[in-house]
């Protein structure tokens, strides 16, 4: 995503635009090239992991100044509402000593950007963003290497400002990043890492700045992914079942098949009715007569507690500390509670959407995912081809809070496109969107401490690991670990929560247990 000089509501329309055409509508086709790579953080570590990939080993992202001065950084994090279209831009002008309106922001593009697990976890900023000032530091010392070269001056009498290389002794000695730029087709690695910079002298991170995106959402020029229109696209209505785990027993689409210029298809278990209008394609749907075997399950708002104790897998220790029996004996005040926490909708405004366009063996997804990549791989997967043959762009995304993880519409759409023959959009109703979203999990959380300043405690919970889908929809293809289904996710009803007890004692130590 290009927030500036580019109009980004104008390229996703555009499926045959590559890199090297994006390079040369920015006016890039020359200039410094720099790429880093990550350094062993703890954040990065985990990333690896619990996703089995790290960021490409020859790169992670890229920093490339243009001949006209511009900055673009590549990012696979996207957009939806948290800010880091700003921050991030903040993070590159600030180390490179540029104005942050000299920055462009390429986001979520899976043939611009590098590889990346997703934009969730409060990851971007704490994770990507060092690894970003990283390459926005060594790009700086580039410059001034090349400054030194062309200006015949040290460099360490060098000093940047504003896009400007200038001799720190006499200022009027100066050439601009652009002119270091122009013409230069340069990749180059220091030998050793520039230092960040310290606080005291940021003058562009840190600083509160408008969102740079603000106006055109208040304005209503934002493009997302349903605001994707092209010459001949459908839109989908997906026939989903009336409950998790129900099976498809029966099927009659011949009503649906009258309605004027409405299209029914079946592949698989994926069934849907298109047409110009999405109207009329809800239309379609409602005239198909299905009959479904439903299992049966006796889990509701009220069994799914004690389902959850039951089920429970062994816990483990967190973390431990002192003598707990010590610090019970000692505690003045006993806290014993229990606390049930129900299944939780992510509820975005923006429901899942998707637009595909499949040619032959290729295909161009316009998605609102927090994870572009993953939905590289997801349509490769559902459509048999080589994941580089799927190129994923993401416009903003109007929320998603983790329930945006996982693309089922994405693959919807892309099946649909291919047997049809055209691009189609599946955009999910209110409706869809409750039933097959990603909760946050059920749980059942017991908390015991003693003190009169709390000094002993045990707390344990019983829960799914992971916010998990509650049944598998159709054209979702295989279940993964078996999970709970969330019969209260649907339910306002709560059990009673214990009252409080107290008892004597004084101080001690402390101990969380967990599951």
């Amino acid at each position: 995503m290009n927030e500036r000089d580019f109009d980004f509501d104008e390229y996703p329309q555009d499926p045959s635009l590559r890199r090297r055409d994006f390079l040369k509508l920015l006016g890039l086709t020359g200039g410094i090239l720099v790429t880093f790579e990550f350094g062993e953080g703890l954040a990065l570590q985990e990333r690896e992991r619990r996703f089995g990939r790290s960021y490409p080993e020859d790169f992670n992202a890229y920093v490339l100044i243009s001949p006209n001065g511009r900055v673009a950084c590549y990012t696979g994090k996207i957009e939806m509402g948290q800010g880091v279209i700003t921050s991030l831009a903040q993070m590159a002008a600030g180390e490179l000593d540029v104005a942050l309106d000299a920055v462009d922001m390429v986001m979520g593009d899976t043939d611009l950007c590098p590889w990346d697990a997703g934009t969730f976890g409060s990851l971007t900023t704490r994770a990507f963003g060092p690894a970003l000032r990283a390459a926005a530091a060594e790009a700086r010392a580039v410059l001034v290497e090349l400054a030194a070269e062309k200006l015949k001056v040290p460099k360490d009498r060098l000093a940047t400002k504003d896009g400007v290389v200038f001799d720190a002794k006499n200022p009027e000695t100066k050439v601009t990043y652009g002119e270091l730029a122009n013409g230069r087709k340069i990749q180059r690695h220091l030998a050793a890492k520039p230092p960040l910079k310290p606080v005291a002298d940021w003058t562009v991170m840190g600083r509160p700045e408008l969102h740079r995106d603000a106006r055109r959402k208040v304005t209503g020029g934002a493009a997302f992914a349903g605001d994707v229109r092209m010459e001949g696209m459908l839109y989908a209505r997906i026939l989903f079942p009336p409950a998790h785990g129900a099976t498809l027993a029966s099927l009659d689409t011949s009503q649906a098949e009258k309605v004027p210029g409405a299209r029914v298809v079946r592949d698989g278990d994926l069934v849907a009715a298109l047409h110009q209008l999405p109207d009329v394609a809800g239309k379609a749907l409602a005239a198909i007569k299905a009959q479904w075997d439903v299992p049966a399950s006796d889990l509701n708002e009220r069994t799914i507690f004690e389902h959850l104790l039951k089920s429970a897998r062994p816990g483990q220790v967190a973390a431990e500390g002192g003598n707990l029996a010590e610090g019970e004996a000692k505690a003045a005040v006993l806290f014993d509670e229990t606390y049930y926490n129900a299944y939780v909708a992510h509820a975005p405004m923006e429901t899942h959407t998707s637009v595909a366009d499949v040619r032959g063996e290729r295909a161009t997804v316009w998605a609102s995912t927090q994870a572009p990549f993953r939905v590289k791989d997801d349509v490769a997967q559902a459509l048999g081809v080589p994941p580089d043959n799927v190129h994923v762009l993401t416009p903003f995304v109007g929320g998603g809070f983790g329930g945006k993880n996982f693309n089922l519409q994405s693959a919807q759409a892309a099946r649909l496109s291919k047997a049809v023959g055209r691009p189609v959009q599946v955009m999910w109703t209110r409706g869809d969107e409750f039933f097959n979203d990603t909760f946050r999990p059920a749980a059942v959380v017991k908390i015991k401490s003693r003190s009169s300043t709390p000094t002993s405690s045990r707390a344990s919970s019983a829960g799914e690991a992971r916010p998990t889908r509650s049944g598998r929809a159709p054209g979702e293809g295989p279940a993964p670990t078996p999970t709970t289904s969330p019969a209260s996710a649907r339910s306002t009803s709560w059990p009673p929560r214990p009252r409080w007890t107290r008892s004597s004692s004084g101080s001690g130590t402390s101990t969380i247990r967990g599951w």
